[in-house]
């Protein structure tokens, strides 16, 4: 937990330095000082960096990855982020709970972007997120494959989770092997 949290902490503290100073280069991640209290770097950085969202607008154009790299595409990121590692946490636990809908539904919106590009030349598919009425295409062309799910164990799976969502046997070990995005 402690590094999970440490981790954590450490991607909200760049955020903050990302958003506050309007990097347009990638800063290095600020580190939790030796013997430091994680769960009070994580919630440090995760005031810290609310309050830089909350006062910034999200067009400001700063430093990041994908098509957008402005404020606002740190606010969905971090929103995605901090959702998928609470779900971390609560796993960790032995009780985890959905993902809320809305880090579904802007995970599974960014997936095309942030992380297709790292799964190599798959068959098309389309995900189909039961319990939201919903779908998303990935890939070039028609879907070859379609897969249904809630939309918490859509994502979940996408990001190499444990989940009910079965994809097709390539999907599966593409996503099983996805590396982050560049930081």
């Amino acid at each position: 937990m402690g590094d999970l949290l440490s981790h954590t902490g450490s991607v909200l503290g760049r955020t903050t330095m990302i958003c506050q100073d309007r990097r347009q280069e990638r800063p290095t991640s600020p580190k939790m000082e030796d013997g430091g209290d994680a769960l009070d770097w994580f919630e440090t950085n995760l005031e810290g960096m609310c309050e830089v969202l909350r006062a910034s607008s999200v067009d400001v154009p700063v430093w990041g990855f994908g098509p957008s790299p402005n404020v606002g595409f740190w606010v969905n990121r971090m929103l995605i982020e901090v959702g998928i590692h609470r779900w971390d946490a609560e796993q960790a636990f032995g009780r985890p709970i959905p993902l809320l809908d809305e880090v579904v539904v802007a995970g599974l919106d960014e997936f095309s972007v942030m992380w297709m590009p790292h799964l190599g030349d798959l068959d098309p598919i389309r995900v189909v997120a039961t319990d939201m009425g919903r779908s998303w295409n990935y890939g070039h062309g028609d879907p070859v494959h379609t897969v249904e799910a809630s939309g918490s164990d859509l994502y979940l799976r996408l990001m190499s989770r444990p989940s009910s969502a079965s994809f097709p046997e390539e999907w599966e070990r593409s996503v099983d092997s996805l590396a982050p995005p560049p930081r």
